[in-house]
């Protein structure tokens, strides 16, 4: 061995470990989250980091909020003294039953996962948060919940969850190995045509206004979907989902005339209708237009009416408001999506033409 590289060897710096005790995750929180807060508390790099706890590989974190593996839980235990059946509520293996079906039992399944990532109800990079949540006393810590569509409200704070950046005004992505405090990271036209330089926007997400929620009644209807995802659900709040989950897509102002106002210009305004894809985003990536589709289940299962008389009342308040134009449903979507379970709204509106299969346009 050569003198140089002995000297090398000497003054490499030895390998850190971490130090305990190590910051606890907060109750709903993801494993993202936690895992940026565990690396600012220990003052490590995000990629030394997943190295330590070999969430470098088989997909890297973005994998590993999907599914853990054995291998890797036993090692995260050991090292931050987080029980196992805490690391896995962290990931979204807890709502392989009810809101995520068929997740894939292998995130390292390249197939599998790009198929279910295509018809799942699922937000893979865009954020959606509560801005009141991000300021609290446990700093910028961000929950599992909000990945999911079905997070419209947060019923600790009374205000709809935030979508969009209030800066630029475009839809949030960010990177599974960002530190807590979030930016947005879209790129501003400012400079773009000059010399190719750009910058991203920058606006801190935690700055965001949210919007209160002034009927009481969506926020009841927050907490029963949050029971459906928590997996304690009574058949009520199944139905609810469930026909929530194909009037997304279908909703027309009549359907929510008598609720809130914000509820109405959700579905009025062009914002998430459109079924082509505009940067990925889809009518369920729209919190307000989830909850405008909620409010209507509610609405229509209090009249206690079958699903074919529910089906009846959707073509007739579509038509009342010239919206004619079906809603087609890719065969990804079908098979990954909430209308699976199975869902006894879906047939009847395929035979009234309000749905059908095939591709997206």
């Amino acid at each position: 061995m050569s003198t140089a590289k002995k000297t090398a060897q000497k003054r490499r710096q030895p390998r850190r470990t971490l130090t305990e005790p190590v910051i606890q995750p907060i109750p709903g929180e993801s494993l993202t989250s936690w895992i940026g807060a565990l690396a600012e508390q220990q003052g490590f790099e995000m990629k030394p980091l997943l190295r330590e706890l070999h969430l470098d590989r088989l997909g890297g974190l973005s994998g590993a909020e999907m599914r853990l593996s054995d291998p890797v839980v036993r090692r995260m235990e050991k090292l931050t003294g987080i029980d196992a059946e805490r690391l896995h509520a962290m990931t979204l293996a807890r709502y392989a039953g009810n809101a995520l079906p068929h997740l894939p039992l292998f995130s390292s399944d390249g197939v599998a996962v790009q198929q279910w990532h295509k018809g799942a109800w699922f937000h893979r990079s865009q954020a959606r948060w509560c801005t009141k949540c991000l300021r609290g006393n446990d700093g910028p810590r961000w929950l599992l919940p909000w990945k999911l569509p079905w997070s419209f409200a947060c019923v600790d704070h009374a205000v709809f969850m935030v979508t969009e950046c209030q800066a630029c005004w475009g839809i949030v992505d960010f990177r599974h190995d960002a530190p807590p405090e979030r930016t947005c990271e879209n790129w501003t036209d400012e400079g773009e045509w000059t010399y190719g330089l750009g910058e991203p926007c920058g606006f801190s997400l935690k700055m965001c206004q949210p919007v209160p929620v002034s009927d009481d009644s969506v926020l009841a209807l927050q907490a029963r979907v949050n029971a459906w995802l928590d997996g304690t659900p009574t058949h009520e709040d199944r139905q609810l989902v469930a026909l929530a989950a194909v009037l997304i897509p279908l909703l027309s102002p009549s359907m929510v005339r008598r609720g809130d106002p914000l509820l109405r210009y959700a579905v009025r305004s062009p914002r998430g209708t459109s079924q082509r894809q505009r940067k990925g985003r889809r009518p369920w990536t729209d919190s307000l237009r989830v909850a405008a589709a909620v409010y209507a289940a509610d609405r229509f299962l209090s009249y206690g009416y079958s699903a074919s008389e529910v089906a009846d009342w959707i073509v007739d308040l579509r038509l009342l408001d010239h919206r004619r134009t079906p809603w087609r449903m890719d065969v990804a979507e079908w098979a990954y999506g909430p209308s699976l379970r199975p869902n006894p709204f879906v047939e009847p509106l395929v035979h009234r033409g309000l749905i059908i299969l095939g591709g997206w346009l």
